[in-house]
């Protein structure tokens, strides 16, 4: 069944919007495609994600003395977000890996 096909029985199925797990699943060719295609962009994202933490950390402490980065909890909260994003680069990379294997 091609991509046409899967996408009109979709829509013939549900009477209102489909469901977007369903939805997704069609469009990428069945939930294991989709599944897949999800497992390999989270590294990516979390890089990313952990690249602009870092950016934000960097123009948050030029913009503070030395004494006040210590108290600051903006800059408390991009360094937590900062480690969550680089911990979950190195799962994904880690779950990646053992894929492969």
């Amino acid at each position: 069944m091609d991509r046409a096909a899967r996408l009109d029985n979709l829509h013939c199925t549900y009477d209102s919007p489909p469901p977007k797990p369903e939805l997704r699943a069609a469009l990428l060719g069945g939930p294991g495609r989709a599944n897949a295609i999800k497992r390999a962009a989270r590294p990516h994202l979390h890089a990313t994600l952990a690249a602009e933490a870092r950016l934000a950390i960097a123009r948050r402490r030029g913009a503070l003395s030395a004494v006040t980065c210590r108290t600051d909890a903006w800059l408390a909260r991009l360094a937590a977000t900062l480690a969550h994003h680089r911990e979950g680069a190195v799962v994904a990379l880690d779950q990646r890996n053992a894929y492969s294997q």
